[in-house]
């Protein structure tokens, strides 16, 4: 399988996608307890399955490098003593597993809620007459 410039320049933009989202939800998990985690937790998937769907799993593993990084990078002692993600704190190891498995989840969704193939639909504007509930195609209708 070879890698086009396209297809390598989707895996580094959802690495950058996943730097900013990781690093953004380590900043906010802990803003409003415990609400904050919750919705950095759901930003993390909804972008990981906004990713998956744009470029597949090449992409999707890209994102989840950068969210582990972000996440991983931000969790150390900054250079003043300050910490973004206490250790001691329940809701901060919840944001470090969470975030992760939420790139996990993303990969693991259904393939068909990615396929791409078109929907058939009835040129009559009525269901097809062997759809269950109708009546068949020889018996009157009310």
């Amino acid at each position: 399988m070879q890698l086009s410039g396209r297809s390598i320049g989707k895996v580094l933009g959802a690495l950058v996608l996943g730097l900013v989202v990781g690093g953004f939800g380590t900043v906010v998990h802990r803003s409003i307890r415990p609400w904050g985690v919750v919705l950095a937790l759901v930003l993390v998937l909804t972008v990981g399955v906004l990713v998956r769907a744009w470029g597949g799993y090449g992409p999707l593993a890209g994102y989840g490098l950068g969210v582990l990084a972000a996440v991983q990078v931000l969790a150390q002692t900054g250079p003043g003593g300050d910490v973004l993600v206490p250790a001691h704190q329940a809701i901060s190891w919840v944001w470090v597993v969470g975030s992760p498995a939420m790139v996990v989840v993303a990969a693991l969704a259904p393939r068909r809620w990615f396929a791409d193939a078109p929907v058939e639909e009835p040129s009559s504007g009525e269901p097809p007459a062997d759809a269950p509930g109708w009546p068949a195609v020889d018996e009157p209708r009310p």
